[in-house]
């Protein structure tokens, strides 16, 4: 019969096993450490493409505005006779253009205030 082969040292083993477990808490730990990494990149990426699409739709809604204004100034003379009147001030002959400063403010009332209280001495 032969013999059964010798086991190693023990302290080999438990050195190797040690060895075998560091290895793999280390292992662990570089991949949580990387997913976490990425899962924050990926987050970044997500919040910047949101904010492009808004900045997208809001680049998108001018555009349409303002194709709508060119066509309106093409297409009708009252808006852009009105338009020159509002913004260039332009009047019409024989009309009298009357401006008054500050009118913004007087369209607003103004809140009332409170009397002083009378005084009790004769």
């Amino acid at each position: 019969m032969e013999s059964e082969p010798q086991s190693r040292n023990p302290q080999t083993e438990k050195l190797f096993l040690w060895a075998s477990f560091i290895a793999f808490c280390s292992v662990v730990a570089l991949t949580w450490s990387t997913y976490g990494d990425e899962a924050e990149r990926l987050q970044a990426l997500r919040a910047s493409e949101r904010q492009k699409e808004k900045a997208y739709t809001a680049i998108e809604r001018t555009r349409d505005q303002t194709g709508r204004y060119l066509d309106r100034f093409s297409r009708d003379p009252e808006f852009v006779r009105d338009q020159a009147r509002e913004r260039m001030g332009v009047a019409e002959p024989g009309e009298i253009v009357i401006r008054i400063d500050g009118a913004r403010g007087l369209a607003a009332p103004k809140p009332a205030t409170p009397a002083p209280p009378a005084s009790a001495s004769r």
